[in-house]
């Protein structure tokens, strides 16, 4: 699937692992808890699903668990791979998704958002990120309601 991001960019969504030739380097995890959406707030963008850069000689699934847990304090167990998307941009980058079980939540420090927010619903309104709002991410959210893990 191919989309424009609204930041302007050309995108594709691939739901079939190892379509794109450029590595990812980045992920973003979509989880719940107790029935609700694990999101986190974003201290300028709003709320969002965690997610970030790769590491240094980290894998993608230990950059999701660790990116998770620094933005939220959740605690992910099972962890299993959704999609990627490629966004053209002047550098442009992959990034993988997963979707994930959190086992538990932590009280933590936190350096780079204001924290979780645990979501009934994903109403996309004004408080959330605009990069929860574009074609792809919707595309995505459909992918993951059509999953059936969460059907609490």
């Amino acid at each position: 699937m191919e989309y424009i991001d609204l930041n302007g960019n050309l995108c594709k969504l691939s739901f079939e692992p190892g379509i794109f030739s450029v590595e990812s380097k980045h992920v973003l995890v979509i989880c719940k808890y107790s029935g609700k959406w694990v999101l986190t707030k974003h201290k300028t963008r709003g709320l969002e699903f965690p997610g970030g850069k790769v590491e240094p000689r980290e894998s993608l699934a230990q950059a999701a668990v660790r990116e998770v847990y620094e933005e939220t304090g959740a605690v992910i167990g099972k962890l299993e791979w959704l999609a990627e998307y490629m966004v053209f941009s002047d550098q442009p980058f992959c990034k993988t998704v997963f979707i994930a079980e959190t086992e538990r939540l932590e009280a933590i420090a936190l350096m780079e958002t204001e924290g979780i927010v645990l979501s009934e619903q994903l109403l996309l309104d004004d408080s959330y990120s605009f990069l929860m709002k574009d074609k792809g991410m919707k595309e995505i959210i459909k992918k993951v309601m059509q999953h059936g893990k969460w059907d609490d």
